[in-house]
């Protein structure tokens, strides 16, 4: 859906009730609940299908980056 729409909520079940009614839209797959502090970050919640796995990112301005998880090779 939205790949890195950045949403504020004040629960984490205000978030995962956003995420989840989300879902029925076309090309969603799922949704990532990051809890942000001053100098931390935590994935909290991940709901996706399992053929849709996702790399998580947050640079050092405190940008989150979902994507698309790298295909694994083997070597």
């Amino acid at each position: 859906m939205f790949w890195n729409e950045r949403t504020f909520w004040d629960t984490q079940r205000s978030a995962e009730r956003w995420g989840t009614q989300s879902l029925p839209i076309a090309g969603c797959f799922g949704f990532v609940i990051i809890e942000e502090g001053e100098d931390f970050w935590d994935v909290v919640d991940e709901l996706g299908a399992p053929a849709h796995a996702v790399s998580i990112s947050c640079d050092r301005l405190g940008t989150f980056s979902v994507q698309p998880a790298p295909q694994l090779q083997l070597v």
